[in-house]
């Protein structure tokens, strides 16, 4: 079974990017990925179809692990809907690093976060949270 992504998705229903080497967020409209169903739940909760990933910055140069991030409960989507939740939760982590090549200041994407040092996997290693 071929695995389903959403980078095109992504990329063409963006509401806002911001991302630097000290993190960012990002933030997409899902709606369109979604069932009805769902997004009557959704809209009958009055929160909204939104979801994205994130980035702390930790401090010293190095930023955290990639978190997703979303402005509906996942409850209320319909099963299906959620299996495809699951699947968009990673490829927004992945298509945020691939932006950002992981974060952090130069030595990080050295020898740290970047490709030539364990990429995405060597990323989501790291602490999520400087608290």
């Amino acid at each position: 079974m071929k695995k389903i992504t959403y980078n095109e998705y992504i990329e063409n229903n963006t509401i806002n990017c911001d991302i630097s080497y000290r993190g960012g967020s990002l933030k997409v409209d899902i709606s369109g990925l979604l069932s009805r169903k769902s997004l009557e739940a959704i809209e009958e909760a009055g929160e909204e179809a939104t979801a994205g990933a994130y980035q702390n910055y930790l401090g010293g140069g190095i930023a955290g692990s990639i978190q997703t991030g979303n402005n509906f409960d996942p409850s209320l989507l319909t099963k299906a809907d959620q299996k495809k939740w699951d699947v968009l939760k990673e490829d927004l982590k992945r298509y945020f690093y691939n932006i950002n090549n992981g974060g952090g200041d130069e030595y990080m994407q050295e020898n740290v976060t970047g490709v030539s040092a364990g990429g995405y996997e060597a990323t989501q290693r790291l602490a999520k949270s400087g608290y």
